[in-house]
């Protein structure tokens, strides 16, 4: 069954594709590419269907398993959990999937389900020490930091359960899958008549790679600045979706800012880099154990990254090519900031380093939630990553920096961190544009032009 769907997934795309290189209207473009986006999610919705989508003996990771009469399920979009054993009357002790790649191993992500749990105290023994108090939602309820009490100690948690409360959903942090987070993008651009998506690529395993464009047509591209954002390198980082989300949601907004934000900028914004990782519920790796970070100086290895560049070039060949590249990361590290890696010189000119710094200030007056309270500063590597790929080829004419966020404590009031805090950290990087850029404030705009036909 999923061959024929991935045959269907690949057939549409072409035919997107050859029917966008031709003289078709643009409504029917964007028609097409609605239907490709719904067939494009068929893999994912049939999962539960298909006995060799997602079997258990070929992930480890996406297990469905009865104990005690409790069934522990990972077997679903972004779910990880390889085992579960009983240890104990409702006692049991739970085992994080752990990837090997090229690069080593890596292990911290976890997501599964619990139903069956509706009256019990459990206890799971389970590795947590990058996050001490993971999340969880109860029954149709959203997600929520555990307490203390839940999350005694890294490596156990203990949780309880009233009488009506059958189904339990863990997870590291607040998740954001395949099909969630093209979803939420999904819903954000139909909202605005400014945006539209686009399938950039497929993966190595055949899903697709999708593009959000955000920009006001009414202004000529002339007078705009394009920004490019992705996220989701590394399948387990996920505060860097929620950082995207919350930018795309401020652009797509029908406020004074989002309105001023689509005059000024063109926005490219990649949710999903690794496909394949976010979906089978990795830490880091893709599902080759390839660092997709790493491969800007040999992307022919991973058709992820090679799909970005060549929209990248595509971009810089352009007439309007990208001025602002943000990379978005999480880092397991308990920082009391969330911070930019800023290239020093000699790998870059100082003059790059004012440059960086001017955007890194610009975040610090757009939102408490950022104070640069831990400056990290790295020499460049001299191919590797999509910034070694932009500094070697167009020098100070793109400022490309990779923002890391953290699974701990906010500013300013040291609460522990959550999906909005991103979302809104995500809002300010919008925002921050607007002083980096030295563009008149908001309302203080000149009278629109003859250009500009509303």
């Amino acid at each position: 069954m999923i061959e024929d769907v991935l045959k269907l997934r690949r057939n549409a795309r072409k035919y997107i594709l050859d029917s966008q290189s031709s003289e078709m209207k643009p409504g029917i473009n964007k028609f097409l590419t609605s239907i490709l986006f719904i067939l494009l999610l068929i893999p994912m919705s049939v999962a539960k269907d298909s006995d060799s989508l997602l079997a258990s003996e070929t992930y480890p990771e996406k297990i469905v398993k009865t104990l005690q009469g409790i069934t522990f399920d990972s077997d679903y979009d972004n779910g990880s959990l390889q085992d579960v054993i009983e240890s104990g009357n409702n006692v049991f002790n739970c085992t994080i999937y752990t990837e090997q790649g090229e690069l080593g191993s890596s292990i911290y992500w976890f997501r599964f389900k619990m139903t069956g749990v509706a009256g019990r105290i459990i206890t799971l023994n389970i590795y947590h020490s990058q996050n001490p108090l993971p999340v969880i939602r109860v029954n149709d309820g959203g997600w929520r930091r555990m307490t203390v009490a839940e999350a005694p100690s890294s490596s156990q948690l203990v949780l309880f359960f009233a009488a009506d409360e059958d189904l339990a959903e863990l997870a590291f942090f607040f998740p954001s899958g395949y099909d969630e987070t093209y979803r939420q993008v999904g819903d954000l651009v139909r909202r605005c008549d400014m945006a539209s998506t686009e399938s950039i690529g497929l993966s190595y395993m055949g899903r697709s790679m999708w593009m959000a464009t955000v920009t006001d047509s009414h202004v000529p591209d002339t007078y705009k600045h394009r920004i490019w954002i992705h996220s989701r390198v590394h399948a387990g980082e996920a505060t860097g979706t929620h950082v995207m989300l919350g930018f795309l949601n401020l652009v797509t907004s029908d406020s004074l800012e989002g309105r001023y934000m689509r005059r000024h900028f063109i926005f490219n914004i990649v949710p999903l880099l690794n496909v394949d990782g976010v979906y089978l519920g990795y830490t880091r790796w893709d599902s080759q154990g390839i660092d997709p970070e790493r491969q800007w100086g040999n992307p022919s290895r991973i058709p992820e990254t090679a799909n970005l560049r060549a929209k990248v070039d595509e971009f810089m060949d352009g007439t309007h090519p990208i001025e602002v590249a943000l990379n978005l990361h999480s880092t397991y590290v308990n920082y009391a900031d969330t911070f930019f890696y800023k290239h020093v010189y000699s790998s870059v000119t100082t003059a790059f380093e004012a440059i960086e710094q001017r955007y890194i200030d610009a975040l610090d007056h757009a939102t408490p939630l950022f104070d640069n309270l831990n400056p990290q500063t790295s020499q460049l590597h001299p191919y590797c990553y999509i910034e070694s790929y932009f500094w070697n080829n167009w020098g100070e004419s793109v400022m490309a920096m990779t923002h890391e966020g953290h699974f701990y404590h906010r500013l300013p009031d040291n609460l522990w961190i959550t999906n909005e805090d991103y979302k809104d950290i995500g809002a300010a990087m919008a925002m921050a544009l607007i002083e980096y850029f030295n563009l008149p404030p908001i309302g203080e705009e000149s009278p629109p032009t003859s250009w500009m036909i509303y």
